[in-house]
């Protein structure tokens, strides 16, 4: 089959999150060194340029800012969220990354807590083995057969099929959070295809990828007491605390109740591992500060959550993490990279960096479903720091994002030393920041770059334009 030449057939997408755009399914190899063998297919989404006469290109959306977040669904969100001028010269084009969501989804059976096995809580180390060993099995038991296929070097792949399917000789770029690793990838991979490069919310090149989980115990810890901060500021409203200290103190005698039984609040169950991953979600823009201040108001004082909380917190409850894009997130992390095999090291780990971090620490840094994994990488991770230069990159970071550091754009930054140029928002923690945040400068920068090629001279740091949410 000749893939780089198929017809798309475009019709419009029926989900909420999508309405307004159109959508096709293209055909890519499952083994892309065995172009004749098996296949999948790709779900694709696609807003036309608002104004044909001053299209100047395909803007390619990285799948999903975090790995195993559906791709389709950022770009329903961007394509409402982008400033008009970048959607007037672009077609928007998203995908679904192989094995979730649109394109070609695996599912095994994963019980609701088994699919948050990235953050899930240890009760103890044993327990915790078990636990990541079970989740293991159930995706080898039902999916050994695509495995092997499951990496970014093949999510690259099936990019640049696309880009040749939509007939561009080069392609734009804007990715988040994992989306910059793959963006960075693809550039390296394919360079001569490579137009305008947005990378926002950047992993660092050094995390593949038991390191952005053992990272995250510091960053975790620093986002959650600057939160105690700022609610220790607004004392007068939230009775947490007149302090950063007693707020964190009673934050985590909230946590230690969570330990035993689910607290209860404002009838919502928060467990052990539940409990964290919904201050990790707030925790990751300072826009949500209130809401998070609201609930542990509610659990220490009692009384119902204030409605834009309520609203706030619908999404997470409304129904369960999807399936596909638990199994394509574990099948990639461990696709990319052979994990360590030795329980010891992450029980001393675990141990450590709870003892350290204690928030976020041993769930972090305790052992993963990716050290039982039943098969091993078929190729090295792409080197990032060689290879043939993008035209141009504009890397955008968040001085205070927690998932996400400054530290890890700095890295890359260092990679593409060539052609890339860092954006820093100062006194920012926001996860995704162009165009979500709104942060006029940033907006400006960015829109300039992707619309006239206008690359910052040199690095650039702007301020936080915003009203002070974090003071």
């Amino acid at each position: 089959m000749d893939f780089h030449h198929q017809q798309l057939t475009w019709a419009p997408l029926d989900e909420p999150a999508v309405a307004g755009l159109e959508g096709a399914t293209l055909t890519v190899p499952l083994d892309h060194t065995r172009p004749g063998g098996r296949t999948i297919t790709l779900g694709l989404g696609r807003l036309r340029a608002g104004n044909p006469a001053a299209r100047r290109g395909v803007l390619l959306v990285g799948p999903g800012d975090d790995l195993g977040n559906r791709g389709l669904v950022l770009l329903g969100q961007l394509a409402r969220a982008l400033p008009d001028e970048v959607r007037a010269c672009y077609d928007l084009v998203g995908f679904d990354h192989r094995f979730m969501g649109a394109s070609s989804p695996v599912v095994v059976g994963l019980e609701p807590e088994e699919r948050l096995w990235v953050f899930h809580h240890p009760r103890d180390f044993e327990h915790e083995v078990r636990f990541q060993a079970k989740v293991a099995a159930k995706v080898a038991e039902h999916a050994m057969d695509v495995l092997p296929y499951a990496s970014s070097r093949n999510i690259a792949r099936d990019m640049d099929v696309i880009r040749a399917v939509l007939g561009e000789e080069r392609i734009s770029y804007l990715g988040y959070s994992y989306g910059t690793y793959l963006g960075a990838v693809y550039a390296r991979m394919f360079p001569e295809h490579v137009d305008r490069v947005v990378l926002d919310s950047m992993c660092s090149p050094d995390w593949v990828w038991r390191g952005l989980f053992t990272d995250f115990s510091p960053n975790g810890e620093r986002a959650l007491n600057r939160w105690a901060g700022w609610a220790a500021r607004h004392h007068d409203r939230y009775g947490l605390g007149e302090t950063g200290a007693r707020v964190r103190a009673g934050y985590d005698r909230l946590l230690a109740r969570a330990e035993g039984e689910p607290v209860e609040v404002s009838g919502f169950p928060f467990d052990r591992t539940l409990i964290r991953l919904v201050a990790v979600g707030m925790l990751n823009s300072d826009l949500a500060y209130e809401h998070l201040a609201d609930i542990v108001r509610a659990a220490v004082h009692g009384g119902p959550f204030a409605p834009s909380t309520l609203e706030y917190m619908a999404p997470m409850f409304a129904q369960p993490k999807e399936e596909s894009g638990t199994v394509a997130q574990l099948a990639i992390l461990a696709g990319d990279w052979s994990w360590p095999r030795d329980p010891d090291l992450y029980e001393r780990d675990m141990r450590a960096h709870g003892e350290r971090w204690p928030f976020a620490g041993r769930a972090m840094a305790g052992i993963k479903a990716t050290a039982f994994w039943p098969v091993q990488p078929v190729e090295p991770p792409t080197p990032l720091d060689t290879g043939a230069p993008a035209p141009g990159m504009l890397l955008v970071a968040a001085d205070q994002d927690m998932s996400t550091p400054h530290a890890a754009g700095v890295r890359m930054r260092e990679v593409f030393a060539r052609e890339a140029r860092l954006l820093t928002v100062a006194d920012t923690a926001h996860h995704r920041v162009f165009p979500f945040y709104r942060n006029a400068a940033v907006d400006e920068v960015v829109t300039g770059y992707l619309v006239d090629g206008v690359l910052p001279t040199a690095d650039l740091t702007v301020p936080n334009l915003r009203a002070r949410v974090a003071s």
